[in-house]
């Protein structure tokens, strides 16, 4: 590396991430991987997973990022931002589904992650009905989820 080691441009990396300057960003984790002469699967997890959401959202490459994440939670899985990265790509190419299901793998490693249960909230998911065999408008189901809505407030205020 030149005079900036890979650590201190990761850390630079993330705090314009934060400022919601993800081009620059871009730039200075594409420096580390430019600067290394092992291939890019081959570095640390963390820095795959911003790089590959990053690749995603300033390059494009929308594919490239997801494969780069999906290798990154492959070496480490343990890492609830990493399927926020993950997640916030596939939104990126309109498959709620699989966002989802990323933020929700996320919230299993770290259940107090503000950052996926944000992009949770923003997405409107919904519970399933309580009754899978009514529909979801059936007053039987209705009745029954509002009910459930209580009994969890109070269980939650009991604690």
């Amino acid at each position: 590396m030149t005079s900036e080691s890979a650590e201190e441009l990761f850390e630079k990396a993330l705090t314009l991430i934060r400022a919601k300057k993800e081009r620059e960003a871009f730039e200075l984790l594409a420096r580390i991987f430019e600067n290394t002469s092992s291939s890019v699967y081959e570095t640390e997890a963390r820095y795959l997973s911003y790089y590959g959401y990053l690749t995603g959202v300033v390059a494009h490459n929308y594919q490239q990022g997801i494969e780069l994440c999906n290798e990154a939670i492959k070496k480490e899985f343990f890492h609830p931002d990493f399927y926020l990265n993950l997640g916030k790509l596939y939104l990126a190419v309109s498959n709620k589904h699989m966002a989802v299901k990323a933020f929700y793998k996320g919230l299993r490693i770290d259940g107090a992650n503000k950052e996926l249960k944000e992009e949770i909230k923003k997405l409107g998911v919904r519970r399933k009905p309580v009754f899978s065999f009514f529909t979801r408008d059936n007053p039987v189901n209705r009745f029954a989820g509002r009910t459930r809505a209580v009994f969890r407030r109070l269980l939650k205020g009991a604690k």
